[in-house]
């Protein structure tokens, strides 16, 4: 029987812990038998339902306030109490969980180097796997590689990783590997594809199906995806609905970290304002257009669903959701809007364009099913199944 950890350090949104549940998900349905934990430190992990087998370990919350800087939510404790609890957590919970195999998410050396203890102890056993996996954008490759040598991530990269997954397609592995932060290790990198929607669980009985739902005016859905950065997006379409009065429904999802103060009570009867969503990605099938940031889950639920998109993407600390944003816009699927010229009338310009032109063709993203498949091979090589 598999046993089977992640590692999620989980500082900013909820990215992190959404890749981790969407690869526990594939897990759980291509490895007979499988069991798991899902170490994270995001402060909204009783928001989501693991897949049967697996089971969420929280670490003490903390919170990036920006490149580097990172400070506890819980203001009562330092950052050294906290950082010493989370890797106290990470150790207890890997030693008595005896995973065969550990994937660690985004961060070599996880938050201040946490995850190298325990990653060390846990390769010495003979049959340990461990892989690192990672998005298609991480930032722009001399930054991250920059940041990856002053945090020590040589020896884990080298020495204690056996396959590095980049979900994203061969061209984004390519990159990292050829002239970008991986290349002390291209050897170990495999191009597993983009991470689609989440499979398993129990189906959403409260969320419509496109058939089930006639109606005349399109649905607009808007994301803030975790929500700490959003109120510039979320201020310019609500301006945008004052301004205009489009005849279009809307359906606000502003993110768990949406700022209190910020919020503002609908302007309209036909306007629905919620702080999250569970099903996101069954509402956003049901959409005619979504307005969101470039985060790696939100865009490829969008390419995955089909849906026509206005992207505004985050472009600090990191370029990573910029970067993605003008890859897809090439292909012409999504229209990206920078940040710094976000204003209500530029969003409700490119909404009306999006909603002239036709929906482009869903993609399949199998990337979860390609890992699992990976891993089952990690795991023959050497594991205990």
């Amino acid at each position: 029987m598999p046993r089977v950890a992640f590692y999620a350090h989980d500082t900013y949104g909820l990215g992190h812990l959404s890749r981790c549940l969407k690869l526990a998900d594939a897990f759980a349905g291509e490895l007979p038998g499988v069991r798991g934990v899902i170490l994270s430190g995001s402060p909204w992990h009783g928001l989501f339902t693991p897949p049967r087998g697996f089971r969420l370990v929280p670490l003490p919350p903390v919170v990036k306030r920006a490149a580097g800087v990172y400070a506890p939510r819980d203001g009562a404790l330092s950052l050294s109490q906290v950082l010493a609890a989370r890797a106290h957590r990470i150790r207890a919970t890997l030693e008595q969980f005896r995973p065969d195999l550990l994937v660690v998410d985004n961060v070599p050396c996880g938050l201040h180097r946490e995850i190298l203890p325990a990653l060390r102890r846990f390769k010495r056993r003979p049959a340990a796997r461990a892989v690192l996996a990672l998005r298609d954008v991480l930032d722009r490759p001399g930054v991250v590689a920059d940041e990856w040598a002053r945090a020590g991530a040589l020896e884990p990269l080298t020495d204690l990783y056996d396959e590095i997954w980049v979900f994203g397609d061969a061209f984004d592995a390519r990159g990292l590997a050829a002239t970008g932060p991986l290349a002390v290790a291209a050897g170990k990198v495999r191009a597993c594809g983009h991470l689609g929607r989440r499979r398993g669980g129990p189906a959403d009985a409260s969320a419509p199906r496109r058939s089930q739902r006639p109606r005349r005016r399109p649905l607009v859905l808007v994301t803030g995806g975790g929500g700490a950065d959003a109120p510039p997006l979320v201020g310019s379409y609500l301006e945008a609905l004052r301004r205009y009065r489009p005849r279009l429904n809307s359906r606000l999802v502003l993110g768990p970290d949406y700022p209190v103060d910020e919020v503002r009570s609908a302007p309209a009867d036909d306007t629905e304002v919620r702080a999250f969503e569970p099903r996101l990605a069954s509402w956003l099938e049901v959409s005619d257009v979504v307005v969101s940031m470039a985060g790696y889950n939100t865009v490829c639920e969008i390419l995955e669903s089909g849906r026509r998109a206005v992207l505004v993407p985050r472009v600090w600390p990191r370029q990573e959701q910029w970067l993605r944003a003008l890859r897809w816009q090439r292909q012409g699927r999504v229209r990206v809007i920078h940040p710094g010229r976000l204003s209500a009338a530029a969003l409700w310009r490119e909404i009306e364009r999006v909603l002239a032109e036709p929906a482009p063709l869903p993609l399949r993203l199998g990337g979860g099913e390609v890992a699992a498949g990976r891993a089952a091979r990690l795991l023959e090589s050497g594991g205990t199944t």
